[in-house]
């Protein structure tokens, strides 16, 4: 028996997780006491834009960068952290 965190909704609408084994289904709600059903979580996308696997979000990243950038030159952010590292 494996054990994981699922979502559980009680009758009440209280929403909670709980880190239980895959073959139970249901339980008590800890706001009300309630019965709660175990449901299917909403799945974390994540993409990964600097492996390169999703061009647009690698150039909005690199358009970010570049942004931040030209921002530090122009007020002279970046040039004053370099100095202090090399010394």
């Amino acid at each position: 028996m494996a054990k994981r965190i699922f979502e559980f909704i009680c009758t009440n609408n209280h929403l909670f997780d709980r880190y239980i084994d895959d073959e139970q289904f249901a339980a008590s709600c800890p706001h009300c006491n309630a019965n709660a059903k175990r449901i299917i979580s909403i799945p974390r996308i994540d993409l990964d834009g600097c492996s390169g696997d999703f061009p647009t979000a690698s150039d909005a990243w690199l358009k970010k960068r570049e942004s931040h950038m030209k921002y530090e030159r122009k007020m002279g952010i970046g040039d004053a952290y370099r100095s202090e590292v090399e010394v």
